[in-house]
């Protein structure tokens, strides 16, 4: 499997009301890397996996660590 770079990623994430959504994507594939809706999110926030002053970075290496 090929390692997906920080800089080949983009962030794409949601927040309405009660709902919320965050996603992860290979950039050249569209692909879905990780993502996370509604009570999900709440719970990695409040298990402090994402940084939200660095969004991105931080979804990024939950990413790398848990996944990849």
């Amino acid at each position: 499997m090929k390692k997906i770079r920080f800089e080949d990623t983009e962030l794409y994430t949601w927040d309405e009301r009660d709902s919320a959504f965050i996603e992860l994507r290979d950039k050249k594939t569209q692909k879905t890397l990780v993502e996370w809706w509604d009570e999900e999110v709440k719970e990695v926030y409040e298990d402090g996996f994402l940084d939200p002053q660095n969004l991105h970075e931080s979804v990024y290496d939950y990413y790398k660590e848990y996944i990849q």
